[in-house]
């Protein structure tokens, strides 16, 4: 078996079961082989730089600021800070007139939702771990995702101390072993980096979606603070 064919099985559930997802969000500190997300607005901006987040978030908390300060703060060229400055006015998150830039929409107030992290392995379950807990700073929760042959070879005491979720591949058929608690560390922006991302390329495969609610990750649409 090879580590594709249990991605398909986790892709092929959440197909059947209109969740959205996308494989291999790049964000710089992991690649989840598999990223979805419950109860998030599809419709939220897709920003898929770090600094974009930034500096966005610099004239939020300024209201309004210049581009020379801009500038100042982030160490940037004037140019290079006018490239991001007008991605953001094209995405009409901020506006600009004689140089000065003023916020116009709070995405702190985006229904990001539940989003959740996948990293699939045949049997280096140790490595898997270590990769899942990266992904905690971006997502809500995160699961090891082997095929039932390795299950039994996981030290599950290891998986809860480390926070990491547990499902396997039953020929097809995905199961939670063990439950993840909701992570802790996950930061406001990198997750609305990760959940954009996710929801961009999501909306350019599939036209419909079914929502069905009968599936194992169903519980996480009215998850508890942390």
């Amino acid at each position: 078996m090879l580590e594709a064919q249990i991605v398909n099985s986790m892709n092929d559930y959440l197909d059947k079961h209109g969740i959205c997802y996308a494989n291999e969000i790049r964000m710089g500190i992991g690649i989840p082989d598999i990223s979805f997300n419950l109860g998030g607005n599809r419709r939220i901006k897709c920003l898929d730089d770090y600094y974009l987040l930034s500096i966005w978030d610099y004239v939020n908390a300024e209201k309004q600021t210049t581009l020379k300060e801009i500038g100042n703060k982030f160490l940037f060229s004037l140019d290079k800070v006018r490239r991001y400055v007008y991605r953001l006015v094209q995405m009409s998150l901020v506006a600009i007139k004689n140089e000065i830039v003023r916020i116009i929409k709070n995405i702190k107030t985006a229904r990001l939702g539940t989003t959740i992290a996948v990293e699939a392995k045949i049997s280096d379950w140790r490595n898997g771990i270590v990769q899942a807990q990266r992904y905690l700073l971006f997502s809500d929760y995160s699961y090891l995702l082997l095929p039932k042959a390795s299950i039994n070879i996981v030290d599950f005491k290891l998986l809860e101390n480390d926070g990491i979720g547990l499902l396997a591949d039953m020929d097809g058929v995905i199961e939670e072993i063990v439950a993840p608690p909701k992570s802790c560390e996950c930061d406001y922006y990198l997750k609305y980096m990760h959940t954009s991302v996710l929801f961009d390329r999501y909306k350019k495969t599939h036209d419909k979606y079914i929502g069905r609610k009968d599936n194992v990750f169903s519980k996480y649409l009215l998850y508890s603070s942390c």
